[in-house]
């Protein structure tokens, strides 16, 4: 109305330019000029962008501007807030007015509310431009997270995260009273305080974005209360981490898939409004409490069944790293029960390769015999002869091998000595030698032309191959501890002796036909730590038995056994030692004190650490 009476009066001074008629007005808000009669929402913003422990409407600087209501000004102009919202000059607080000067582009200058607006109390910004006074008036409302009690989730201390429980057992309740609780404490619901909204039911909009901010999903959520001057709330909704749990039969509803380090963000119903809270999964990285993100490493290796063969999953080598990088995906979703991740799958370290050649000798496999003395050694290293090496009488096997390693490192290749744990049955502890030649490539070891490889009476000598077409073959309870030989050659000539990474690999399948995974971990005291072996069938019940998430979780706890060894069964606990069943109800569940213990054996501060702080 008032810039169409102006267009009427310009007609009758021709000295001013006509283009005055177009020229936007003073302020706008989201490119239209405000209403008067009608209230801009913006929130009480209690959250913390910035994760400085700090609410954002309480900082003294560096204040984030996510989610405030951007006002566009043309100077000259000056505004003043009125009651509990403040301006934003670029990241800092204006104190007083603000006075902006002519600029041949619209200033931006932002309104954040600082508490929630009390009965009756007025909220507004007066804009002062070319001798005329306007106001926008504005309404602050309350947006919030509840826990499973109804207790406020603070951002500035308190992040959210997945549930420990089935998805759609009885903990979660589908219709939750007002002051109703959940069974779950990392079941959240959501409430708004908006004094002006009519009625006792509201729709807000739930959004899970990515670190970076933006929206994956959405999706209205209705808000209720049972009398006029009471907040609204929603029913109670679950975090989940994988597509089967978000699937849940029952629950569709209640249920929001998210990743580490997502926002999980509310929109005030209003359209146009700039009112949103967000509270984030997990805390962040830097910190020590129980709810810090942490970041895992894994490196997986996909075995070809020979040397230049096909890989022995996906039958193509493309489709063998869209499998182990799926493996790592799998391990996202599962771990995050504690709050760790294991990286972005696409960028995962994947190959794959063939099996090592036979550069592994090992002394006294399986026995630990020390050495009747006399015996005679000879090998070839990639096809040279060594000097033969003489056994002496009682030497330990690791003595024996370094004797061994010295002839080798005489003819200018490398050797490293290795000491396995004792197996049940043995004497004694085993020993390696791993043969590389300058550049760290394996090379292959053979017996010395038609000579036996060792000819002490006690002491034997074995030197290790990977041979897939009969399969890996497994340990059993009497070698569990050091591994076979031939698993001893897999892993000591393709892992990467880096103690901070876990090694995957992917085989045909075990020889035995025992088992579809195993682990190697740090408390069998052996040369083999932070291992995992998959089989074709643990790849392909990825998501029925959880094989990958279920071995790493030994290595993670530093634990060779499963709960329903010492206690009673429960098989929806990924633990679990023999439960595979692709439902909501299978073995991949975590407890608090399976995570405590993860990140005490396998965290930031554990030596090596396996869980490192999530930068």
């Amino acid at each position: 109305m008032r810039r169409a009476a102006l267009a009427l009066s310009i007609p009758l001074l021709s000295s001013w330019p006509a283009t005055l008629a177009a020229q936007p007005p003073a302020v706008s808000v989201g490119g239209a000029a405000p209403d008067p009669s009608r209230p801009v929402v913006v929130v009480a913003d209690l959250d913390d962008d910035d994760e400085d422990g700090v609410a954002d409407a309480l900082e003294e600087a560096d204040v984030p501007t996510t989610g405030l209501l951007e006002l566009s000004v043309r100077g000259p102009a000056e505004l003043t807030a009125i009651g509990p919202v403040r301006l934003l000059a670029g990241s800092s607080p204006v104190s007083g007015a603000l006075a902006l000067p002519a600029s041949a582009r619209p200033h931006v200058v932002h309104v954040q509310g600082v508490r929630v607006s009390r009965g009756g109390e007025e909220a507004a910004v007066v804009v002062r431009a070319g001798g005329a006074t306007s106001r926008i008036p504005l309404a602050v409302v309350g947006l919030a997270f509840l826990d499973g009690a109804n207790r406020p989730i603070d951002p500035t201390t308190r992040a959210v995260g997945l549930s420990h429980e089935i998805t759609n057992a009885a903990s979660l309740p589908r219709r939750a009273a007002w002051d109703g609780r959940s069974g779950d404490p990392d079941d959240l619901r959501i409430e708004l305080t908006d004094g002006r909204v009519e009625g006792n039911e509201v729709r807000v909009t739930v959004e899970v974005a990515g670190p970076d901010g933006l929206a994956r999903s959405s999706r209205p959520v209705v808000l209720r209360r049972r009398r006029a001057g009471q907040s609204f709330r929603s029913d109670f909704l679950r975090l989940v981490g994988d597509e089967m749990d978000q699937q849940a039969p029952g629950v569709g509803e209640h249920v929001l898939r998210v990743a580490l380090r997502d926002f999980v963000r509310v929109r005030h119903p209003e359209r146009g409004a700039a009112a949103s809270q967000s509270v984030r999964v997990g805390r962040p990285g830097r910190e020590d409490g129980p709810a810090a993100a942490r970041r895992g490493r894994l490196r997986v290796r996909v075995l070809r069944a020979s040397p230049g063969g096909m890989p022995v999953v996906g039958g193509t080598e493309p489709t063998a790293l869209a499998i182990g990088r799926r493996q790592v995906a799998i391990a996202n979703e599962i771990w995050l029960q504690c709050y760790a991740s294991f990286g972005d799958p696409d960028a995962a370290d994947v190959r794959v390769v063939d099996p090592p050649p036979p550069a592994l000798v090992s002394v006294a496999d399986r026995d630990g015999l020390p050495a009747r003395g006399g015996g005679v050694i000879r090998l070839r290293v990639g096809g040279r002869p060594i000097a033969p090496v003489t056994t002496r009488p009682g030497a330990p096997p690791v003595q024996t091998a370094l004797d061994l390693a010295a002839a080798i490192g005489a003819v200018g290749f490398g050797a490293r000595v290795t000491e396995n744990p004792r197996n049940e049955n043995g004497a004694g502890r085993s020993a390696d030698v791993v043969v590389r030649d300058a550049s760290g490539a394996p090379v292959a070891v053979t017996a010395d032309d038609g000579a036996p490889l060792g000819t002490d009476a006690q002491q034997s000598v074995r030197i290790g191959a990977v041979d897939l077409s009969d399969g890996l073959q497994e340990f059993d309870n009497m070698t569990a501890s050091a591994g076979t030989l031939e698993e001893r050659t897999l892993v000591k000539l393709l892992g990467d002796d880096d103690p901070s990474t876990v090694d995957v690999f992917v085989i045909n399948h075990f020889t035995g036909g025992t088992r579809q995974g195993e682990a190697f971990i740090e408390a069998d005291g052996g040369a083999i730590v932070n291992t995992v072996i998959l089989d074709r069938n643990g790849v392909r019940q990825e998501r029925e038995a959880w094989t990958q998430s279920h071995e790493l979780g030994h290595v993670l706890l530093n634990q060779p056994y499963h709960p329903d060894n010492v206690g009673p069964d429960r098989p929806w606990l990924l633990m679990d030692a023999d439960s595979s069943l692709g439902l909501v109800t299978g073995p991949k569940r975590l407890s608090w004190d399976e995570c405590h213990r993860a990140r005490v054996e396998s965290g930031a501060d554990a030596v090596p650490a396996l869980l490192d702080r999530l930068p």
